[in-house]
């Protein structure tokens, strides 16, 4: 749904999602944050702020609308927030005409890059989601015809991450938590453990 504003005496079009998967990953962290804010205590401020993240409407030019395009958005709110976004696992998704995959043997993960995802989970995932994301999503190098794919080296990098926070939505990531949630700790734990073994032997080879 499309939303013309007049501001400055210009007429300025906003488009408002009408599901979840819609959603850039940028728009879904900026929901997820107000959801969970217990310090916003009136139901209107939050309704105020959720528009304002998914429609990129400024909460001040929100406040000048009259009440029945108010009660339009609300309704149109209310709507988005009760669909249910994609929870199948996206293993290829273009962004800015590259393809990237997901990381195709988590059991092979680098000690750096399970640091690094730790890091970022203890930091706040609604905070990094986009980090976690530029360390399982990478550039696709190379393609085999049985569908199996090489991605590029990891290398943290701030502008793939903001690259991925800005173009990735929640219906190409979203199968990501969904796919860790079904698959639990355990393999997580034997990479972890693995990791930490393998880096012990080459300290060890290294007579450190």
């Amino acid at each position: 749904m499309k939303i013309t504003l007049v501001k400055d005496g210009k007429s300025v079009k906003r488009y408002i999602p009408q599901h979840w998967d819609e959603l850039t990953m940028k728009q879904y962290m900026g929901c997820m944050k107000i959801l969970k804010d217990n310090s916003i205590k009136k139901e209107l401020e939050k309704v105020v702020k959720m528009l304002s993240v998914i429609t990129e409407i400024e909460e001040v030019d929100i406040y000048r609308l009259p009440v029945k395009n108010i009660n339009t958005l609300g309704l149109k709110l209310t709507n988005f927030l009760g669909t249910k976004p994609n929870e199948e696992l996206q293993h290829l998704v273009m962004i800015d005409d590259v393809e990237y995959g997901f990381h195709p043997k988590l059991s092979d993960m680098t000690f750096g890059e399970w640091i690094d995802i730790d890091n970022y989970i203890n930091a706040g995932v609604d905070d990094n989601l986009h980090k976690i994301m530029s360390v399982l999503y990478r550039p696709v190098i190379a393609k085999q015809k049985n569908g199996k794919y090489a991605i590029e080296p990891y290398e943290p990098s701030e502008d793939k991450q903001n690259l991925i926070r800005d173009n990735l939505t929640v219906k190409e990531f979203n199968g990501v938590s969904v796919f860790f949630s079904n698959l639990g700790n355990e393999l997580l734990m034997t990479t972890l453990k693995s990791s930490i073994q393998q880096l012990k032997d080459k300290k060890k080879e290294e007579g450190i």
